[in-house]
């Protein structure tokens, strides 16, 4: 008995790591070409947690065997870290000198979301924290998205000189904002096929020098309001309904499997763009809405600051029982980051702004 218990034990932590390996496959396969297998790198971290249970369970059982799941995380050490790197952060004193601060933020129009996260009470008080926040990280450059340059948002924008925006139809239309304190020369809307969301590139004058900066705010997941709101009494158990719990889940994991096969073409645009104008410096940031290990992650031919020097998982989306980071900063072969960050509980929106230092 005792040795079938084991051998059960054995051939489950070997069906796991199998499954982790498969994930961090799957996650970089076209949704439009493999359907529903690209979903896979949503199940990344529960194979992670469930290898990491299992080398609990053989410290106390048979040690040897805890060489299974270390082997396993081991090889899928390239997924793993892209979703939770474990980088150390430069020191002040090791940083060089001349380094372009970025930041980028989703501000969902100002922070006037009906449920903001920690229900700051006037347009006013949201907009003086974002200001205070921008003035602390001191940013040459920052890409915002949602955020149209209205009066009620001077005080943020006129802390910089220049400053253009992008959107993405005439009508109700998704608004692209930079801010910048160099130059602005010119701007182009990327071709990318969508509802409402749209990627723009801007042409600064950095020092006498060309940098292109993209801001990208790619397909949403298109859920409304109440879909939210179930799906968070979902994610804290509150829905004891299996009937209205299959249903809503359906129907939200239609939606995510629908929104990720469109990022895909959205993201093969955005690197077709790249490759085109790949001589020149590119600095890519803004909200993917989708996570690290996916296909439209994957497809953009940049490097990842917070993979490369993060720490943790950085969840810049935290809301409605979602934690997740969709919000990034990448950047062509002519620039090196360091410590790219999420700015932590800043409540104005459904999403942290995230922070990086760059050497051109």
């Amino acid at each position: 008995m005792k040795k079938i218990s084991l051998s059960i034990l054995i051939t489950i932590n070997v069906s796991v790591v199998l499954g982790l390996w498969a994930v961090g496959l799957c996650s970089t396969l076209d949704p439009n070409t493999y359907g529903w297998l690209s979903l896979a790198g949503y199940a990344l971290p529960f194979f992670v947690l469930a290898c990491v249970l299992f080398l609990a369970v053989w410290v106390f059982i048979k040690k040897r065997y805890i060489l299974i799941s270390f082997v396993g995380l081991l090889c899928a050490y390239q997924p793993i870290t892209l979703y939770c790197p474990l980088n150390s952060s430069t020191s002040a004193a090791d940083m060089p000198d001349s380094l372009i601060t970025v930041l980028s933020y989703n501000s969902s129009n100002w922070g006037n979301l009906k449920t903001s996260p920690d229900k700051i009470s006037t347009p006013e008080e949201k907009v003086n924290i974002m200001k205070e926040m921008i003035e602390e990280v001191d940013a040459y450059i920052i890409t915002l998205q949602e955020s149209p340059l209205i009066a009620d948002a001077e005080p943020i924008t006129s802390l910089y000189q220049y400053k253009d925006s992008i959107i993405s139809k005439e009508k109700n239309g998704v608004i692209l904002t930079v801010l910048s304190r160099y130059p602005i020369i010119r701007k182009e809307k990327l071709n990318i096929e969508s509802k409402g969301n749209a990627c723009g590139a801007f042409w600064l004058n950095v020092k006498g020098r060309e940098v292109i900066v993209i801001n990208a705010h790619l397909e949403v997941m298109h859920f409304s309001m109440e879909e939210r709101s179930q799906l968070s009494t979902i994610v804290h158990g509150k829905q004891k309904d299996h009937d209205s719990i299959r249903t809503t889940s359906h129907t939200l994991v239609g939606k995510i499997y629908n929104s990720t096969k469109i990022r895909a073409r959205q993201a093969e645009r955005v690197a077709e763009f790249i490759e085109k104008h790949k001589d020149t410096p590119i600095i890519l940031a803004g909200d993917f809405n989708d996570i690290p290990n996916s296909y439209v992650h994957s497809t953009i031919p940049l490097t990842d600051c917070y993979a490369t020097t993060g720490f943790g998982p950085g969840y810049s989306f935290k809301h409605f029982g979602i934690r997740v980071r969709i919000d990034n900063i990448m950047c062509s072969d002519h620039f090196t980051p360091y410590n790219c960050h999420i700015i932590k509980n800043i409540g104005i929106s459904d999403h942290q702004p995230i922070v990086c230092k760059l050497k051109i």
